[in-house]
């Protein structure tokens, strides 16, 4: 006969939220890929960039930014803006 202590069962809000963590970790680098990169063309306003692309992981300045970067340290696509227009762009290990 089983004599140990039953375990309460997690919430599921707890279970759902770690579920949700998760999946948005693995997803977060789904943009950055060369058809991507190849759609961002010199001249193309900020917002156009952040709409394609979606949050940049990094800005230089996030009220007026001239540099930003879209990714992690290995894999990433690097823009450089002036006055909110792309004047050139970079990637790194992207297919």
């Amino acid at each position: 006969m089983y004599q140990g202590k039953v375990l309460p069962k997690p919430p599921i809000k707890l279970m759902f939220l770690m579920a949700s963590a998760i999946l948005l970790a693995a997803c977060s680098d789904n943009k950055i890929h060369r058809t991507n990169y190849n759609y961002i063309d010199i001249g193309m306003h900020y917002t156009q960039v952040q709409h394609h692309l979606g949050e940049p992981t990094w800005c230089d300045d996030p009220n007026r930014p001239t540099e930003c970067r879209w990714g992690s340290d290995d894999k990433h696509i690097h823009i450089t803006f002036v006055a909110r227009r792309v004047v050139d762009k970079r990637s790194r290990g992207i297919e």
